[in-house]
């Protein structure tokens, strides 16, 4: 009986304190989420009631200056762009991206601080905004009121006491905003490298100004053709008209690419069989057929945003033969020339119209033109077939071209 009082005893008691142990944990788990819900309450506040006064100064400030670029109130925007610069000087940041500082300095006539940027242009790539930029209407609006008035700020540069080295600078700069990059920026960006290999602003031209990529492209053309026989060829063959069409490549100035032509030559005189051995005779008025296919490559020598000329040589073959039972009795037929050519040419190209072409299948466009073309050549037969008609043709080309790549 003694034992098992003794027993319940204990138990009560054990009991009596895991109730205690577990008060105390649940006391300490509440004061722990308490404390916890509190630390996070005041960092909301914290959070809630912060302020960065630099980021709101730069923001309210580039706001205010959106206004007046758009009322052309440029006294005011230097103003701006000057109390902004001397608040972030002391925070190693900037309030406006490169692009921005470039555009403000050139429609407040602030020239010596364009020349600056660009000469130091390394450097201010490394320095960071001092507030994000949440959108780029600032950059879009300082963007269009330079390209709108790129003509006038250059002139207004060019009465400034610049270098010429200066002047080139701003003519490069204006121009590709003002047109982007095309053959006329691509020449000037040639000059100006050759011209100053070892200038102070070459990281500037070479990492901020867009480079000139190489040109490529392709085209299809298509047009008539004009063949003027020579020689002894032309007392057998009247001039006659045809078709004519191309394949070509171009890569930077160099250009290669397919021709063919075909057309119906008109005999002058007979061809009889007593001088031909053929077994027919062909008699004035009948008609032979000419083709050529050659493979030409030639170096634009001359060339603009409108126009270009290209010499070009070109290797292939030449047939004019008869076409009395074309194409099952080849073999059958009289042929007067079947011959390895050679043929020197010049081409001159008018661009008529630029746009861009959207490849539906890529989800790419492209830019293209449509050129019209005017070839001039001498196409010279190594071998004729019928001796007597031996001569050249002096040949004429026009055609419409659609050139697709980069232009």
């Amino acid at each position: 009986m003694v034992v098992r009082k003794y027993c319940c005893y204990t138990v009560k008691l054990l009991k009596i304190n895991n109730m205690k142990k577990l008060k105390l944990l649940f006391s300490a788990f509440v004061l722990f989420a308490f404390l916890n819900t509190a630390k996070a309450q005041q960092l909301e506040q914290e959070i809630i009631s912060f302020v960065d006064d630099t980021e709101v100064l730069i923001n309210n400030g580039r706001r205010m200056m959106l206004q007046y670029v758009q009322t052309s109130n440029f006294k005011r925007v230097a103003e701006i762009y000057h109390f902004l610069n001397e608040r972030t000087s002391e925070k190693n940041c900037v309030a406006f991206t490169i692009s921005e500082e470039l555009h403000i300095a050139v429609l407040t006539n602030n020239w010596e601080n364009f020349f600056a940027i660009a000469e130091h242009f390394s450097n201010m790539e490394r320095i960071n905004l001092c507030a994000p930029i949440h959108n780029n209407l600032l950059t879009r609006t300082l963007h269009l009121e330079v390209e709108n008035n790129a003509s006038q700020l250059f002139e207004n540069a060019l009465a400034a006491d610049l270098t010429l080295k200066e002047k080139q600078l701003l003519e490069l700069y204006f121009y590709v905003v003002q047109h982007g990059v095309d053959e006329t920026y691509r020449r000037k960006l040639r000059a100006f490298r050759q011209q100053h290999s070892q200038s102070e602003y070459n990281h500037f031209v070479r990492n901020y100004l867009p480079d000139a990529p190489i040109r490529w492209a392709m085209g299809f053309s298509m047009g008539a053709i004009q063949v003027f026989p020579t020689g002894n060829l032309s007392s057998y063959f009247a001039p006659a008209t045809g078709f004519q069409f191309s394949w070509d490549f171009n890569i930077s100035r160099f250009y290669f690419g397919f021709q063919g032509d075909i057309a119906s030559m008109r005999l002058n005189s007979p061809l009889l069989s007593s001088a031909t051995g053929h077994h027919h005779n062909f008699q004035t008025g009948d008609r032979l057929l000419y083709e050529t296919i050659m493979f030409s490559v030639g170096y634009t020598v001359m060339k603009n945003n409108r126009f270009e000329l290209t010499p070009l040589i070109g290797i292939g073959g030449t047939t004019l033969r008869s076409n009395l039972y074309l194409p099952r009795y080849r073999n059958s037929e009289l042929t007067v020339v079947n011959s390895f050519t050679v043929t020197p040419g010049l081409r001159a190209e008018f661009q008529l119209a630029q746009f861009q072409w959207y490849d539906w299948w890529r989800r790419t466009s492209m830019p293209s033109s449509i050129n019209i073309r005017f070839d001039v050549g001498y196409n010279m037969p190594v071998r004729f077939q019928y001796t007597p008609a031996r001569g050249n043709t002096l040949y004429a080309r026009a055609g419409i071209v659609w050139w697709t790549g980069n232009l």
